[in-house]
Formats: C-alpha cells, sequence, structure tokens
C-alpha cells in the first residue's frame, strides 16, 4: 500500500483490517447492535446505535436504507466502501447514501457509539444545494465525500442537543427539527469547504497515499489514546518521518496531530459524563489519558470555550433555555 515501511508491533493488526480480508470473514451479529429512535417526524429522525465490535475483521456488506448522516460519540472503526476508507471516530461525521454497500471493521477494541440522522431526499438536497449548486445531477448519490472533521464548539452544542432529547424532548417538534437542520448544515459546510482544500493538484496515487497514512495515524491514537504518546513512536509506527506525518496529517485531518489527539480524549471523556453525570471527572480524565482533573478541565475550556462543571450542570435539567443556546450557537 504505497510502498511505506511495513507497520510493527499493535497497529500491524490494524494494518491488516485496512486491507481486504478473506470473504470468510462473518456478518455483524444482530445482538451486536442496539438502535434507539430518539425522535421521528417526515422530515427527519434521529437514533442511537451501539455496536459491541465483537467481530473479528470486516462485517458482510451492509446497505443504508436512507440518507444517512452520522456522528461518532464514541469507539473507533474503518468503514471501506466504494468511496474509499474512512477511519470514524468522535472527531468525525460520515455520510452514507441509501443502497451504497460498505463493510465495518473495529480493530481498535470496544466497539462504537453513534448518533444517526436521516433526512428525506427532498431536505437533503435542499441543504446541499446551498454548497454545491450541481447536486441536482448527482442523482442518489449526492454527497461528494465520505467524512469530515466535526467543529468542536458544533460538536458540544450537539451534546446539549442530544442530552435534551435523550431526556424526553418538551418543546415543539419543529424547533429540534431546525435545531437539527442547522447541526447538519453546518457539518456539510466543514465538509465541502476540507473537501475543496485537500484535492488540489496532487496525482490520485498521491493523494491515496496521503490519505492512507492520515487514516494509519488516526488508528494509532485510538489505539493508545490513554497512553503519553511521543510524535517519533507514532512516526515509526505508521512507516513516515515525524515531519512528513505531521504536515499530511494536518492537511488530510484539518488539524495537527496533537490538536485530532485532545479533541478525542475530550469527546471520549464527554460522551461518558452523559452517561453517567456522577462520573468522577479525575478518573474519567486519566482513563482518557490526561495527567490530571486540571489538565483535563484547562484543554476542555480551551477547545470548546466552557468548563466541565457548565456542561454537568446542563446534564441535571430540561430547561429550554438550553435548546436556546444550541438555535443561537
Amino acid at each position: 500500500m504505497g510502498g511505506r515501511i511495513a507497520m510493527t508491533g499493535q497497529l500491524q493488526v490494524t494494518r491488516q483490517l485496512t486491507e481486504r480480508p478473506p470473504a470468510s470473514h462473518g456478518a455483524i451479529n444482530i445482538t451486536d447492535i442496539n438502535i434507539r429512535t430518539l425522535f421521528r417526524t417526515e422530515v427527519l429522525s434521529i437514533r442511537d446505535v451501539r455496536c459491541l465490535g465483537s467481530v473479528v475483521g470486516r462485517s458482510d456488506e451492509e446497505w443504508p436504507a436512507g440518507y444517512e448522516i452520522v456522528f461518532p460519540r464514541a469507539g473507533t472503526f474503518v468503514r471501506h466502501g466504494a468511496d474509499g476508507v474512512h477511519v470514524a471516530d468522535a472527531t468525525q461525521v460520515l455520510f452514507f447514501h441509501p443502497g451504497q454497500s460498505y463493510e465495518i471493521a473495529h480493530p481498535v477494541h470496544g466497539g462504537d457509539r453513534c448518533t444517526v440522522f436521516e433526512l428525506s431526499r427532498s431536505v437533503l438536497v435542499e441543504v446541499l444545494g446551498s454548497h454545491d449548486p450541481d447536486v441536482d445531477e448527482l442523482q442518489e448519490r449526492p454527497f461528494r465525500t465520505g467524512s469530515a472533521l466535526v467543529d468542536a464548539r458544533q460538536r458540544l452544542a450537539q451534546h446539549r442537543l442530544l442530552r435534551l432529547v435523550e431526556d424526553g424532548w418538551l418543546g415543539d417538534p419543529i424547533e429540534l427539527e431546525e435545531s437539527v437542520l442547522k447541526h447538519i448544515d453546518l457539518a456539510v459546510t466543514n465538509a465541502y469547504a476540507r473537501d475543496g482544500r485537500a484535492i488540489g493538484e496532487a496525482k490520485r496515487e498521491t493523494r491515496h497515499a496521503h490519505a492512507e497514512l492520515a487514516s494509519d495515524v488516526k488508528l494509532y491514537l485510538g489505539e493508545r489514546m490513554a497512553d503519553r504518546i511521543r510524535l517519533s513512536e507514532v512516526a515509526s509506527a505508521v512507516g513516515s518521518s515525524p515531519y512528513h506525518m505531521c504536515r499530511i496529517f494536518k492537511r488530510q485531518a484539518g488539524l495537527p496531530i496533537h490538536r485530532y489527539l485532545r479533541r478525542l480524549r475530550l469527546l471520549h471523556a464527554l460522551d461518558r459524563l452523559s452517561d453517567d453525570p456522577n462520573e468522577l471527572l479525575t478518573r474519567t480524565a486519566l482513563d482518557v489519558g490526561f495527567s490530571s482533573h486540571a489538565h483535563m478541565s484547562t484543554a476542555f475550556r480551551a477547545e470548546f470555550g466552557t468548563t466541565f462543571a457548565e456542561v454537568r450542570r446542563g446534564m441535571t435539567g430540561r430547561r429550554m433555555r438550553e435548546m436556546r443556546k444550541i438555535v443561537e450557537a
């Protein structure tokens, strides 16, 4: 794959999973997946999807029933499809077309949890049309990219929105629909901006090698998130020089490696606190890779412009003024 140095250690397993394994690898067991519908109208639906990730290698082919925009909340998985290989973690958003086959692999232990937004085609075309004037010519596959980086502030606003939905939405459905569409529009805006910058004038082979390198770095960070990670270790694991790796990763991922790792850790911590608001911050901080509670709190404020304490206070109620914060974000 691109002629780079063969991988060693733990990441070698990950590397093998980015290649196509033998057809004998089984399908996802239905008991491995838990799907909960949080909200549904004729315009859109919101689902919480949890997968244990117990299948070795890739799943059998799967086909979405509708146009899906997927925000991973926890865990790391790899989507293999006609549009390439996409590493999915809490920093990313993925785009799925109905009927377009893909396979999923979980090279990092622990499964995953995602929030899935499904839109009607008419609404989706309207959203995409403001960013892509040729969307009507793309027929059944209007998304021009398979994944993109999620803006940190948007991710936090989405977290607040989901807390309100999971607690039991008390407001007018139209308010929630409008807020969701705003989130989707922002995700598409960021995705199309990144996609345009990333294409450039590079040769197809070069673009493929660069995308592959960035994917390998993401997988390494997902596997070692709780460890103290040195740049030289990552570069050695993915078969690159530190300078080349840093330059290409920032171009592909939209963030320097250290910022990407910090955001990944923070989003995992945020998801843990969502599941258990009484979770001890110090224990969470150490588990996701920070040196202390203070280290994580400082990083959280720098990344999201607020504090864990403020976010946790927002988890305890169903106040409509929280919804207004989301709409105004």
